[in-house]
């Protein structure tokens, strides 16, 4: 399992989460890629006159990914490749953010069902879409995931965080909305990193994860911690990326390197700058 949080406030909408894959409860990866950003492409039917075919819609969904890895990752990769030769019928297709959820949600009962017969409960996962809709002008979120309390099980989706609000999701969840009921004031990774630190969910560790949006479009960025020395002073900055640590070891470029050249979140300069102050760095 794991901790993704979705959060809206007015126009800024960001998906963020840790970088653990549990295999069992002994065993675990802290690099798994559970936020991701996939472009969309709907062109229009191709003019019987000039033979010309319109892109008419051109954007990056954000998706998030909880629970099985297998069926995440099964629904990702599909969608990924379809949503980007989309072709819309005028007056019949829904060109909105609900007819591409739609879209979705087929791919996602289709092999939920499936898995479920092989794997049971071990193939249930949960997405979370946001993506921008040209019919109400905004970008929206939806969540698809499975009633379990039936048998078979349903899958279902439903649109999310229509206003302002933040939500939970994995194993973590209920250890991050206690975090959050403590102080509203703290950030998405701000929550993910107290709930990775105290340790209290094994599910959930590794580096954070995080990616918002930008002109309609879903970004990822690299989240820029620290780590200190034994005696609390000031050791280096992380610049991490999904779970790995860039610019340092096998990853420090050389002289004859590509850089990996990611934008990065500082959401924790303040407290570097109140340790350099307690240090006397300036």
């Amino acid at each position: 399992m794991t901790l993704v949080i979705a959060h809206r406030l007015n126009n800024h909408i960001s998906l963020s989460s840790d970088s653990r894959i549990s295999f069992g409860t002994a065993v675990h990866f802290d690099y798994g890629i559970k936020v991701f950003s996939v472009p969309v492409k709907i062109y229009s039917p191709t003019s019987s006159e000039t033979n010309i075919t319109n892109l008419d819609y051109d954007y990056k969904l954000g998706l998030a990914v909880v629970g099985s890895a297998i069926n995440a990752y099964t629904v990702k990769e599909s969608v990924y490749e379809i949503l980007q030769h989309l072709q819309y019928l005028p007056g019949y297709t829904d060109l909105s953010m609900e007819g591409i959820a739609g879209l979705v949600f087929k791919v996602f009962k289709k092999t939920t069902l499936d898995l479920g017969d092989i794997i049971q409960a071990n193939g249930i996962c949960e997405l979370i879409l946001a993506g921008y809709c040209p019919i109400q002008n905004k970008v929206r979120i939806y969540k698809f995931s499975c009633d379990t309390s039936t048998y078979p099980i349903r899958p279902f989706h439903e649109e999310i965080l229509i206003a302002n609000g933040i939500e939970f999701f994995g194993r973590g969840k209920t250890e991050a909305n206690n975090i959050h009921t403590q102080n509203i004031n703290l950030s998405p990774l701000h929550i993910i990193r107290q709930v990775i630190n105290d340790g209290r969910v094994a599910t959930v560790g590794g580096g954070l994860q995080y990616g918002e949006f930008v002109i309609n479009n879903f970004t990822i960025y690299g989240v820029e911690n620290y780590e200190l020395n034994d005696d609390g002073t000031f050791k280096e900055h992380l610049y991490t990326l999904r779970g790995i640590n860039l610019y340092k070891d096998e990853f420090e470029r050389g002289n004859d390197g590509f850089h990996i050249a990611y934008k990065f979140k500082r959401p924790f300069e303040q407290e570097i700058k109140n340790i350099w102050r307690q240090q006397g760095i300036d």
